[in-house]
């Protein structure tokens, strides 16, 4: 018995709908689950990944229960996305109207870019040099 994978990452959102659209349309990720978080919920469990990947980002709406995270939203929340080609992909994104506050920069451990979700979180899109993983 071991631990073998990370399942999810949460990701606080201010909406829930705007982000969704955000991540499968312009990001291109799968929509793995949309449904209400319990019943009667006012928010919903919505788990996106890119095509292939085991571990799922939720799209969190912070409700009563996790207001304390509400303070996040539009700050860097330390989630980094690893990327083929960071140019191409930088070019993609850039003409999808997606804002960058770092363009693509070489370090010694590969490629980084910082992009602006549509909630104005800073995620790291990373091209790690071949044989690492970021």
């Amino acid at each position: 018995m071991s631990i073998n994978s990370i399942g999810t990452v949460s990701l606080f959102v201010s909406d829930q709908q705007r982000a969704k659209k955000f991540y499968t349309e312009t990001l291109g990720f799968e929509l793995r689950e949309d449904m209400p978080l319990y019943s009667g919920a006012p928010v919903r469990w919505i788990a996106v990944a890119p095509t292939g990947a085991q571990t799922e980002l939720i799209l969190y709406e912070p409700d009563e229960n996790w207001a304390h995270y509400k303070q996040v939203i539009g700050k860097a929340q330390n989630i980094s996305l690893n990327v083929t080609d960071l140019s191409g992909v930088y070019k993609d994104l850039k003409g999808k109207g997606v804002e960058f506050v770092q363009e693509p920069t070489e370090q010694p451990w590969g490629k980084f870019a910082m992009m602006v979700d549509s909630e104005g979180n800073q995620i790291l899109l990373v091209e790690p040099h071949s044989g690492e993983s970021g």
